[in-house]
């Protein structure tokens, strides 16, 4: 069978949709990169925010209009709006056959060969308070260990799990309930399958986890913290960077500043979502901390780590904001000094404590203008933050063509009429033409995007770039 895998939302979706093409191939499947030859397509899906459901359904909306016309189609529904509808998913939208939760993602072939069999089916999670059970976890954990490693050839970047859940419980959040209680892997599965990603060629390795700083594993007689974990993966032969996201400011200990700061390959860069600057807005949210704590949060790491590089969440418009708590936002940005913050306006999620408790009582036409104001704030930040680096030169991690040179490439490839590639002459006669530059990008141990011009062949590999220019988001350089 044929199978084309669509996925939206965070890093943890992109790595269980490589598992889960992994599982596939394994089961004898093609993954196809268009949906057109596909006999099967599969949707990754996102349930924190309501565009992202509102884009899913769209999909099986036009799904159900090929079916309708006679396509053979199968359609699956992974990932965390899959658990969060569940059975209902089927009954509302006729076009699914296959609903299966991220907890369950071993069952994704099993589910496919019965659809395709005319069955269908659906595998969910259980409810909270129980979650899943152990032999689950361990299947999901064996997921993991089995990926192949080979699958992404001339990659230099991986993402490993090393915790599933969440037990924080935002009240804007719908995680805690999607992806199930709070649990860690065992380090020596991390260890071993970040020894195997390297192996393969990939130098950077970023950890994964919904609050990944809460790590915490105890088996085997021995308490393992999240400094710990650094420590025994930063050992890995031939691992140049180590990076991790994402943080939650309760849990972030000074020993994993001082990890971060005496382990020579792990990044001095710091995903830590604040999400407001007021202490109203906070507690409300149940986010744990107060704004003066998030503050001395920000002071230890700049104190610790040097040369630390910090971005931040903020959701604008949640229930009951006032104007004050906006411009408390506003404040935390520029104190902060964050490298780039992702700024979202507030939609109420079904099942979420603060759609249970909440009138979502901010018009929207007044989410749309602080959206707009904390982005201008966040702008300005970016600007001084990114100017610092002018002048400096910096190592950076080639990941390939920007998306400026991809689309300038496709042009040309649409214009082109000769199948011929260029020659030009030389003295010893008619010869391919020499490789031209283009505009590549890549990422600085601080995560920031360097674009500078050089050959495609420097994909994968690191570079010394010289920075000239920046702008809020992005650094301007030459070789």
């Amino acid at each position: 069978m044929r199978i084309f895998i669509e996925t939206m939302g965070c890093q943890m979706n992109k790595l269980d949709s490589e598992l889960a093409a992994g599982a596939l191939r394994a089961a004898g499947h093609e993954i196809v990169e268009d949906r057109r030859q596909a006999d099967a397509v599969v949707y990754n899906t996102c349930s924190v925010r309501q565009h992202a459901e509102q884009k899913v359904l769209s999909r099986i909306g036009a799904d159900a209009q090929r079916k309708e016309s006679g396509k053979r189609l199968l359609v699956a529904v992974i990932g965390c709006m899959a658990q969060r509808m569940g059975e209902s998913l089927r009954r509302k939208y006729p076009a699914v056959d296959v609903v299966c939760s991220p907890g369950r993602l071993f069952d994704l072939p099993e589910l496919l060969a019965r659809a395709a069999a005319g069955a269908g089916g659906v595998s969910l999670d259980p409810a909270r308070p129980a979650g899943p059970g152990e032999d689950d976890i361990a299947r999901m954990d064996d997921l993991d260990l089995a990926r192949d490693v080979s699958a992404a050839a001339g990659q230099s970047q991986a993402f490993v799990r090393v915790m599933r859940g969440c037990d924080f419980f935002c009240s804007y959040c719908i995680v805690p309930f999607v992806r199930g209680p709070e649990h860690s892997r065992d380090p020596s599965h991390v260890v071993q399958e970040v020894g195997r990603l390297v192996q393969a060629g990939r130098s950077e390795i970023t950890l994964l986890g919904q609050t990944v700083n809460s790590y915490h594993w105890a088996g085997s007689g021995r308490a393992v913290r999240f400094s710990d974990l650094l420590a025994a993966v930063s050992a890995v032969p031939g691992l140049r960077r180590l990076r991790f996201v994402t943080s939650h400011p309760t849990d972030f200990g000074d020993d994993i500043l001082q990890a971060m700061r005496d382990l020579p390959n792990v990044c001095p860069y710091i995903h830590c979502p604040a999400q407001s600057g007021s202490d109203a807005v906070l507690t409300r949210m149940n986010r744990g901390y107060t704004r003066r704590q998030y503050d001395e949060f920000v002071d230890r790491a700049r104190t610790i780590v040097p040369g630390v590089v910090l971005a931040g969440d903020f959701i604008v418009g949640f229930p009951g904001e006032t104007q004050e708590d906006h411009q408390a936002s506003a404040d935390l940005i520029r104190r902060s000094g964050y490298k780039n913050s992702f700024i979202f306006k507030y939609s109420a999620r079904p099942g979420t404590p603060a759609a249970k408790k909440y009138a979502d009582d901010i018009p929207q036409a007044v989410k749309a203008r602080r959206n707009n104001e904390l982005l201008a704030v966040q702008e300005e930040a970016g600007l001084a933050h990114h100017r610092q680096y002018v002048g400096k030169t910096v190592d950076v991690l080639v990941e390939g063509p920007s998306a400026s040179a991809k689309k300038t490439a496709r042009r040309k490839h649409e214009s082109s009429s000769s199948p011929n590639p260029p020659i030009h002459a030389s003295a010893t006669g008619v010869s391919a033409a020499a490789p031209a530059a283009v505009q590549l990008m890549g990422r600085t141990t601080g995560d920031h995007i360097v674009v500078f011009d050089g050959l495609a062949t420097l994909s994968g590999r690191y570079v010394n770039v010289q920075i000239t220019d920046a702008t809020s988001l992005t650094l301007l350089g030459c070789l």
